[in-house]
């Protein structure tokens, strides 16, 4: 089992986004180090309001790339949709080169309608123009060309400088946003990030739709690795922990969901995540690691409001991992 962290860059009330992206920095700066045992860190895409701030995660990646030396970076959900696929993979090689292979692309579709209708995309047409634009990115980041002939793109054969310093590309790993990108992920063995905002049900579901998929299609996914998200939030006063979790994440709860109830979203996501006490946060992440066979863990502190006890948090859990060291 490997260990990262994720960042959603959530604004707080009170709390200027310089200081939000410095928290950022701060955390990430922090695992680089050798003490530490975590291995990535990934940013989060969001568009139009405070409840993610940052629109671009591969620049992020980017200039947390040049402040790392031994952590892969990389974005988590990088919505290849809205973006020329051609632009993506010449951001992608960028980073790939000058990184010598520690950027990892973590991408995804289209979740939000306002989102395609901002960017003049066609959502009826969602999934095909999701899988048109990974094919474009997936041949120049494996071969360094790409030739579309599709509905959405149609051009000349070109090179896309910088080719890869890895060999066929980055590592990726695709946001399990539904039941179409996640059979479509299990055919072509690519890793799905399941998403701390479904519920357990849901992402069992993506994973035994994922296991069947590949097995209808004779896929091999022995080398599969998916990634299990988890917001943490630890305090010896469990009721402190919850508060704050709830807190963090009503804006953002209320924007995405608008058609349920706020309050018991928010009740399923400390349920089924790492929130409470000390003793609190094993069982759910037990049982979220075996549901979907994940082997990597990419762990959220930013709902906690003490950044000394995000520190003690990441220290006694980077303990835990080295006591379960090989």
């Amino acid at each position: 089992m490997n260990f990262g962290l994720f960042f959603l860059n959530f604004q707080k009330n009170g709390i200027t986004s310089e200081e939000t992206l410095n928290c950022m920095v701060d955390t990430v700066t922090l695992i680089d180090s050798d003490d530490y045992h975590f291995d990535s860190a990934f940013v989060c895409e969001h568009h139009f309001s405070r409840n993610g701030i940052v629109g671009a995660p591969i620049t992020a990646a980017g200039f947390l790339l040049g402040l790392t030396n031994r952590l892969r970076i990389g974005s988590l959900n990088q919505v290849i949709t809205t973006h020329h696929p051609v632009r993506v993979a010449e951001e992608v090689g960028v980073l790939d080169q000058m990184s010598e292979g520690r950027f990892v692309l973590g991408f995804s579709d289209c979740e939000n309608d306002f989102e395609m209708e901002f960017f003049k995309r066609h959502i009826p047409s969602r999934q095909q123009q999701f899988e048109a634009c990974y094919d474009v990115i997936n041949e120049a980041l494996t071969t360094g060309y790409c030739h579309p002939q599709n509905d959405f793109y149609n051009f000349p054969k070109i090179s896309v400088h910088p080719h890869c310093y890895s060999e066929n590309g980055p590592k990726q790993y695709v946001l399990a946003t539904s039941k179409e990108v996640v059979k479509w992920a299990a055919k072509k063995a690519l890793s799905l990030i399941f998403k701390w905002d479904d519920n357990l049900e849901v992402k069992e579901r993506y994973a035994v739709l994922y296991n069947k998929t590949a097995q209808q299609y004779g896929v091999d996914i022995s080398d599969v690795d998916h990634q299990l998200t988890v917001i943490v939030n630890l305090n010896t006063d469990k009721n402190t922990a919850q508060e704050e979790v709830r807190e963090y994440l009503k804006g953002y709860i209320t924007e995405t969901y608008p058609h349920i109830s706020r309050d018991e979203k928010i009740n399923c996501i400390i349920e089924e995540n790492a929130v409470g006490t000390h003793n609190d946060y094993y069982e759910s992440t037990k049982l979220a690691v075996e549901k979907t066979g994940a082997k990597n863990i990419l762990l959220s502190f930013e709902s906690m409001n003490d950044i000394n006890d995000v520190k003690d948090i990441i220290d006694m859990l980077n303990q835990k991992i080295e006591k379960n060291l090989p």
